[in-house]
C-alpha cells in the first residue's frame, strides 16, 4: 500500500541544475523509485512556501520538503551551529562533523516532537559570503553605509556585527527591495545569486568563507513511522544515498562557482589574512546571539574534533 502511494517531493527552487535543493530531490526520486515507489517532485515552491511545507509535513499531508534552516531553528536554534560563521573550515568539515557526531541528533528529536524528521543537512556549493551592488568589500570598514537584507532577525545581529545595517525580506521580495533602495545587498553563497539570475545587478562579491550554508531535507514523522519495517529502510537507503551523492555535487558546485559569477560580469574579492581575522574576530561575537551557550560550546567542540 505504502509503495503505491505517491511519494511527494517538495523544494522551492526552480529546476535547474545549479540548484542543490533539486538536485537532492531528483536523486531521492531515482533511488525511491528504483525500489518500487512512486515519487515525484513538485520544484518552484508549487506546493507552498516553507511554512506551509512544515505544515503540511507536520500532519502528513506532505512527504518529503527541502526548506530553510529558519524552519528547524523555529523549533530548536543550536541548528544555527551549523551555519555560524567561521564554525568550520568549509563545507567538508560540516560534513565530517555531520557524520561523526552525535550533534544533530537531539535537534531530530526536537523537531521529530513537532511531527517531522531530519532527512539530511543538504550543501548548496561554497561557503557564504556578501554580494552587493554598490562597491567591493575588502575589509570590514567597507560594510559601513550598506544595507544588507538579512534572513531572519538572528542574522541582522551578524550583519550589524559587521557595521552594516540589516533589513530582514523574504527572498522573494528582495528584487523589489533592491531596486526600490531599501537593501543593497545579501549574505548568502554564489549560488543564490546564480539561481535566481540576482547576478545582472549584484556585481560584487567578498568570498568571505563566513558560514557553511545547508537546507533542511525534512520529512513528515507520522508518514515515515506509518511505513512498513522493509519500507522503512528502503527510504533510510534512498535518502542516505541522496545525501552521500550531494556531498559529491556540492564539492563539484563549489570548484566553479566563482569563475561563473565572472562570467556573469561580478567582480570577485578574496580576503587578506589581516581582513579575514577580522571577518572571524568580529562574527564570534555574534555566536551568542544565534544559539545557547550550551550548545556554542558543543559545536566548538564537535568541530574542533573533526578539523583537519
Amino acid at each position: 500500500g505504502a509503495q503505491a502511494e505517491e511519494i511527494r517531493i517538495a523544494v522551492g527552487c526552480p529546476a535547474v541544475p545549479v540548484c542543490g535543493d533539486w538536485v537532492w530531490a531528483e536523486d531521492l526520486a531515482a533511488a525511491l523509485k528504483g525500489d518500487g515507489f512512486e515519487a515525484t517532485v513538485y520544484p518552484g515552491g508549487s506546493l507552498g512556501k516553507d511554512p506551509e511545507l512544515v505544515d503540511q509535513l507536520s500532519q502528513g499531508l506532505l512527504q518529503v520538503a527541502v526548506t530553510n534552516f529558519v524552519m528547524i531553528n523555529e523549533i530548536d536554534p543550536r541548528v544555527q551551529g551549523f551555519i555560524a560563521p567561521y564554525m568550520f573550515d568549509n563545507m567538508d568539515h560540516m560534513f565530517r562533523t555531520l557524520d561523526e557526531t552525535d550533534i544533530l541528533d537531539s535537534i531530530d528529536a526536537s523537531m521529530q516532537a513537532q511531527g517531522i524528521r531530519i532527512a539530511g543537512l543538504t550543501g548548496l556549493g561554497g561557503t557564504v559570503g556578501i554580494f552587493n551592488s554598490k562597491k567591493p568589500i575588502e575589509k570590514l570598514a567597507d560594510l559601513d553605509g550598506l544595507r544588507i537584507r538579512a534572513i531572519d532577525a538572528t542574522q541582522t545581529k551578524l550583519i550589524e556585527e559587521w557595521g552594516a545595517s540589516s533589513v530582514v525580506i523574504d527572498m522573494p521580495e528582495f528584487m523589489t527591495g533592491l531596486q526600490q533602495g531599501m537593501v543593497d545587498g545579501y549574505v548568502n553563497p554564489p549560488v543564490v545569486a546564480l539561481i535566481f539570475q540576482h547576478t545582472d545587478y549584484l556585481k560584487h562579491y567578498t568570498d568571505a568563507g563566513s558560514g557553511t550554508p545547508f537546507r533542511s531535507a525534512l520529512m513528515s514523522n507520522d508518514w515515515y513511522e506509518g511505513l512498513s519495517d522493509e519500507d522503512r529502510a528502503k527510504v533510510d537507503a534512498a535518502v542516505k544515498l541522496a545525501n552521500e551523492k550531494n556531498r559529491a555535487w556540492t564539492e563539484m558546485a563549489s570548484a566553479k562557482e566563482l569563475d561563473q559569477l565572472r562570467e556573469k560580469g561580478v567582480t570577485v574579492t578574496t580576503l587578506t589574512p589581516e581582513a579575514r581575522a577580522e571577518f572571524v574576530e568580529r562574527s564570534k561575537k555574534a555566536w551568542s546571539s544565534l544559539m545557547p551557550a550550551d550548545a556554542i560550546d558543543a559545536f566548538v567542540a564537535a568541530a574542533e574534533k573533526t578539523r583537519k
